[in-house]
């Protein structure tokens, strides 16, 4: 499957394999490897994705047995809610096994540069320890996704945008190669604050171009659009079981990917 990929979707399977190893699997043929999917287990949910058939492969049922065997695994592990975000050839596998469209989940490419924050709003800025985001993340999100930021740290090395208030922390942004995320915001401002920090420095990079994730929830996809990201793609996110997840969902304003929420 590896050979259908570039190089940075190697990399985004090893931090899922090194957060989650119980949760990948693939279906093999002798020693091909024909199709894949795996899932990350947050505590109460879990998210499916990497849904991959081989070219040659594909409409013989193998994302469909690979999920149907994914649902089980999250029922093993206690999930109440199973997500992921579908593309329009994924959603029919999906709906066929229970899932429901809950929203959608957006792509979106950043403007090509953004100055940095200026005035006296909230001022973000780099921090060297993935540790500080951890609580506000956990409280955000609703799950216990720690093991996944810290493998996304040691593989990637990832800037980190934090803003600080009084004596905590209010929001947070990953600037990892050609993508923004995962971040929280408590508002809206915050959100605009860490965008322009991790975007000020674009300058230099006129053909780096960045992405956004914006989850269904997010309450700052407007002020994103005001940046000038515009929409790249969107997918739909869809969910069995529970439909509502625990957190503060309302203040993310990125993903980690598709595959991971």
């Amino acid at each position: 499957m590896a050979a259908y990929r570039p190089p940075s979707w190697r990399r985004e399977l090893e931090v899922y394999l090194r957060t989650q190893p119980d949760g990948w699997f693939v279906v093999a043929d002798g020693d091909e490897i024909v199709a894949m999917a795996g899932a990350l287990a947050y505590g109460s949910f879990c998210w499916v994705g990497l849904v991959a058939t081989g070219p040659d492969r594909q409409r013989q049922g193998l994302a469909t047995r690979l999920s149907t065997h994914l649902v089980d695994w999250a029922k093993a592990h206690e999930c109440s809610t199973v997500a992921l975000d579908a593309n329009d050839n994924g959603r029919p596998v999906y709906e066929r096994l229970g899932f429901q469209a809950v929203g959608p989940t957006l792509a979106l490419i950043a403007p090509g540069s953004l100055p940095a924050p200026e005035g006296d709003g909230p001022r973000a800025e780099r921090v060297d320890d993935v540790e500080e985001i951890m609580a506000l993340d956990r409280s955000v999100f609703g799950g216990d996704r720690a093991s996944l930021l810290r493998a996304i740290w040691e593989i990637e090395s990832p800037e980190i945008h934090v803003i600080r208030e009084g004596d905590g922390r209010t929001g947070y942004l990953f600037a990892r190669d050609g993508l923004l995320g995962p971040g929280c915001a408590r508002t809206p401002a915050i959100a605009e604050h860490l965008v322009r920090a991790a975007l000020s420095g674009r300058a230099n990079r006129p053909d780096e171009e960045f992405r956004i994730l914006v989850p269904m929830e997010c309450e700052s996809t407007s002020t994103l659009a005001k940046l000038g990201f515009r929409e790249e793609r969107r997918l739909t996110h869809m969910r069995l079981g529970d439909l509502g997840l625990p957190g503060e969902r309302h203040h993310l304003l990125a993903q980690v990917s598709f595959a991971a929420g």
